[in-house]
């Protein structure tokens, strides 16, 4: 298991253990072998104790100490292999996903939790995906599905205006919207490597493609006037001008929806868009989301559906998951053979986004 003991920079603080588990399980817990699990920037924000959604800190035993350490990760997929006696609805050869984050870690081999704090992945859901598709599925793609639909009406042919469209959550919104109907304006920062980024989107579904830099230019300016529908929706999970430049093209009575900061700027948005145009800015936050839906029925059936939905995408072809540099942790690795692909998994700036995969 990856632990830390204390909250900091993950790559110091990160560190591969052996770990043991229980002899005996107790009546409400399940013994869960894990099969794949991403690592996310709202995983690494927490290691350095800055996220709302602390790591849960429990006695960890190993061969020789025994250590207060929390296991990072908080998506993931796993398999069960037993369950305690009291334990209803979960079974041996079950696919399971936790329930919220911070209930345990995922980068593990194994663990021990709460049946409480895992879902169910029915087998006809996950009939053939590979277990990173399960594996990263809560966050951003359910976060893009919840953008799209719970942020006022959208019709087929209106718009959509993103930043951050290279990344989880902005390849997923294109993906979905292609498949409702809903056309996007995908803002990228500029790169060397821009023609294939825009090839790249464009396979996915993009219409409109533009650099940061583009934003505020006379061209796109024409082009975005010139469209014939509406920019109902703003997605933006940067901050800064970047964000203020984007929120001008949103159409009156629309809305700007943050989802992320990662240029930790503040959103800024001038009194005349707020007069002239109706416009208001909403936060989302997709652990709050399912948080809520632990307490409400309704929610609960709309989670179940998100879930299918974008399984069944997937399995069509219709969705595909972010590229991601995958580590393998194969059975009998040792915490020492381990440690070298977890620190780099855990750099901040380490490229591609990446999963961990155990077993053979």
């Amino acid at each position: 298991a990856a632990v830390y003991t204390e909250t900091g920079d993950p790559q110091s603080v990160i560190r591969v253990v052996e770990r043991c588990l229980p002899d005996k399980l107790s009546d409400d817990q399940v013994l869960v072998r894990m099969l794949a699990a991403p690592v996310n920037p709202s995983d690494l924000n927490q290691i350095e104790g800055t996220y709302p959604v602390r790591g849960t800190f429990d006695d960890i035993v190993t061969g020789s100490e025994t250590m207060k350490a929390a296991v990072g990760g908080n998506e993931g997929v796993g398999e069960v292999v037993n369950v305690g006696n009291s334990v209803s609805g979960l079974a041996a050869g079950d696919w399971v996903v936790p329930r919220q984050s911070g209930r345990f870690g995922t980068w593990c081999t194994h663990t021990v939790t709460s049946a409480h704090s895992l879902s169910l992945v029915p087998a006809s859901w996950r009939a053939g995906l590979d277990p990173l598709d399960v594996a990263c599925l809560k966050v951003n793609p359910c976060t893009a599905y919840r953008l799209l639909r719970d942020f006022g009406q959208l019709d087929r042919g209106d718009y959509v205006i993103q930043n951050g469209a290279n990344s989880g959550v902005g390849r997923a919104v294109i993906q979905l919207a292609r498949q409702w109907g809903i056309r996007t304006i995908n803002v990228v920062r500029d790169r060397p490597e821009l023609d294939e980024l825009q090839q790249e989107l464009q396979a996915l579904g993009a219409d409109i493609v533009v650099t940061d830099k583009q934003l505020g230019s006379d061209d796109t300016k024409r082009l975005l006037k010139s469209l014939g529908a509406p920019i109902r929706l703003g997605f933006n999970c940067v901050g800064g001008r970047t964000t203020l430049q984007m929120t001008k093209f949103i159409s009156s009575g629309g809305c700007l929806v943050s989802y992320g900061g990662m240029s930790r700027q503040p959103v800024t948005m001038p009194t005349s868009l707020l007069l002239f145009k109706d416009l208001s800015a909403r936060g989302f936050w997709m652990n709050r989301w399912y948080v809520d839906a632990t307490n409400s029925e309704i929610l609960e059936k709309q989670k179940l559906k998100m879930w299918s939905d974008i399984l069944e995408l997937t399995r069509s072809g219709l969705f595909v998951r972010q590229p991601l540099a995958v580590s393998r942790w194969p059975d009998g690795l040792d915490a020492a053979e381990a440690q070298p692909a977890v620190r780099n998994a855990v750099a901040w700036g380490a490229g591609l986004k990446h999963a961990f995969v155990f077993g053979n």
